[in-house]
């Protein structure tokens, strides 16, 4: 299906994607919220108290501090219980902390088709359950507002972020790519209701933006398709929405900025993903994840002693400690992609020997050490590691693929210079 296949943005996932951390949270409670009325203005009525603490979580946050994110969040739903915001953020902190666990907050997770294939996913029903209520007390907060006032732009947007966090949810962890459409098309649809009320709310404009981003990725004939049933979407105008967020968004600048980084380096653009990396890794020195990804992207950029250094830096720093799995496995990842394979096998295998590794990442990684065995023409030992893989449970594609390697050898494709004019030419409508 072709929204599947394209869907490579997970929802609206890769928009806050290194907001994970290893803090532990605590579950939030159920319960319907009753709510009185209040303005349409996006800060309660102690504005400088909320607005303190917000920083303070977006600060925490930002720096993978999880359990100080936390404790601000839920310090904003006890300052305003009327305002949405807080309990967004809490469900928020849910997500992301269950995706830093499932190494699955790199943006190049979503780069491939293999974390698309058409497989189911075993998760975690109780966390289910519990983030969907998360999600929901931010919904019927928003809702108690809107039945007083309708035209209320704050908890519009906030009850279309909420949908699309389960957008990212359902694609990064359950994997209903279906399901996942369906909430970023509520989002969506919010969203423009908010700029028509507000033309000034620029943080609306992320979700839409990705929105005409996706829909202009899409193969023509799809489009032609689309077009048909008035689905439009343009990469460019996407890209230009996004930015528009994080020059003038009021909470949602550095959202909007990862989701550039993301988008820039799904295209290539690794210059330009760059600038915003550096920025970004200055303004929150202890995010590792962030700074792991300037260290893939320097290494694409063509700088790669500099680049491998920066891997190297980060798997001896102790707050990297449980991540290392993912970084080891990224730098092979990133050293296989330019071509040098031998160099990726030693840390292909260090995902697999080191201590409480991911599980499926561990699995990943056996499926990319055949590869680079079969690239290197090393038949045997790339068979044993096929095998190995077929007697682990299945992670996304990888039992497909190495049944396949098993009949014929992978064969890996040629490195290329990536391009990297800031300028993306307009792609063709339908």
């Amino acid at each position: 299906m072709f929204w599947r296949l394209n869907w490579w943005l997970a929802g609206l996932s890769v928009c806050l994607v290194w907001l994970g951390g290893c803090g532990v949270l605590a579950a939030p409670t159920g319960g319907v919220v009753s709510c009185p009325a209040v303005d349409t203005v996006d800060t309660p009525p102690d504005t400088e108290t909320f607005e303190h603490v917000r920083t303070k979580g977006f600060d925490a946050l930002y720096n993978l501090d999880y359990r100080g994110a936390w404790a601000a969040f839920e310090q904003l739903t006890r300052i305003e219980p009327t305002h949405p915001a807080g309990y967004l953020y809490l469900a928020n902190c849910m997500w992301a902390e269950k995706l830093y666990r499932t190494r699955r907050l790199q943006a190049t997770t979503y780069a491939g088709e293999t974390f698309f294939a058409d497989t189911k996913e075993v998760f975690d029903k109780d966390f289910d359950r519990r983030l969907r209520e998360a999600v929901d007390r931010t919904l019927q907060v928003a809702d108690a507002r809107l039945r007083d006032n309708p035209r209320d732009t704050v908890a519009l947007y906030y009850k279309g972020t909420a949908h699309g966090l389960l957008a990212a949810y359902e694609a990064t962890i359950t994997r209903a790519f279906l399901a996942a459409l369906s909430q970023s098309n509520k989002a969506v649809a919010l969203h423009r209701e908010v700029l028509k009320l507000d033309p000034g709310y620029a943080d609306a404009n992320l979700s839409i933006g990705l929105y005409n981003y996706v829909v202009g990725s899409l193969p023509l004939p799809v489009k032609v398709i689309a077009a048909l049933g008035g689905v439009r979407g343009s990469k460019k105008r996407g890209l230009a929405l996004v930015a528009k967020t994080a020059d003038e968004g009021r909470t949602a600048q550095d959202a909007a900025r990862l989701l550039l980084i993301a988008l820039y380096k799904r295209k290539k653009r690794y210059a330009d993903a760059m600038s915003y990396l550096e920025t970004f890794t200055r303004q929150y020195p202890a995010n590792y994840v962030a700074r792991l990804e300037l260290a893939d992207t320097l290494v694409r950029l063509g700088r790669m002693e500099e680049g491998i250094a920066r891997f190297e830096e980060l798997t001896k720093e102790d707050a990297a400690g449980p991540y290392r799995d993912a970084i080891h496995y990224q730098l092979a990842d990133v050293l296989f992609s330019v071509g040098r394979v031998a160099e990726a096998v030693p840390h292909f295998r260090r995902v697999l020997t080191l201590p409480n590794a991911n599980a499926d990442l561990m699995t990943l990684a056996q499926l990319r050490l055949g590869e680079a065995h079969d690239a290197l023409g090393q038949r045997a030992e790339a068979v044993q590691a096929y095998r190995a893989v077929l007697k682990r449970p299945n992670v996304f594609d990888v039992h497909a693929r190495a049944q396949a390697h098993m009949k014929k050898p992978y064969v890996a494709t040629t490195a290329t210079v990536p391009p990297t004019s800031p300028d993306e030419a307009e792609e063709p409508q339908p």
